[in-house]
């Protein structure tokens, strides 16, 4: 019986070593800040959905390609974005914004205010997208 034991918890293949008791997993690698962010128009629209409260009807809108820039102290690949967004109100149009799409991880992580000159030299290229977006 003792035999028959032994064969079948050895067969099992894992030791007690292999068990983390109590402990915590690793922690996963940090993302990339220079991963390129691949479909970068598509996540800058999606996000720009839900932060506009009108998000119809944009006029002017363009994008620049990503480009790596120093944020916080660290190189992220930084895009461009410029709009004329309406009031949700009054429906006027408040004038032409530009923001910095910054991204981590291929990941868009931050949408405010350009950051010193980082859109500076950037060619702005048609954002159809906004342009003709629904809420």
């Amino acid at each position: 019986m003792l035999a028959l034991l032994t064969l079948v918890l050895g067969g099992c293949g894992s030791s007690l070593s292999d068990f983390s008791f109590g402990k915590a997993p690793p922690a996963p690698p940090p993302p990339d800040p220079i991963l390129y962010p691949d479909h970068y128009r598509e996540k800058i629209a999606e996000f720009i959905r839900t932060y506009l409260d009108n998000p119809s009807r944009i006029r002017d809108a363009a994008v620049t390609e990503p480009v790596l820039r120093m944020v916080a102290g660290t190189q992220h690949y930084v895009a461009c974005v410029r709009y004329n967004a309406r009031d949700t109100t009054t429906g006027a149009y408040q004038g032409v914004e530009t923001k910095q799409a910054t991204f981590l991880g291929g990941n868009l992580v931050q949408f405010l205010p350009p950051e010193g000159d980082a859109c500076n030299g950037l060619v702005f290229q048609r954002f159809p997208t906004l342009e003709t977006m629904v809420p």
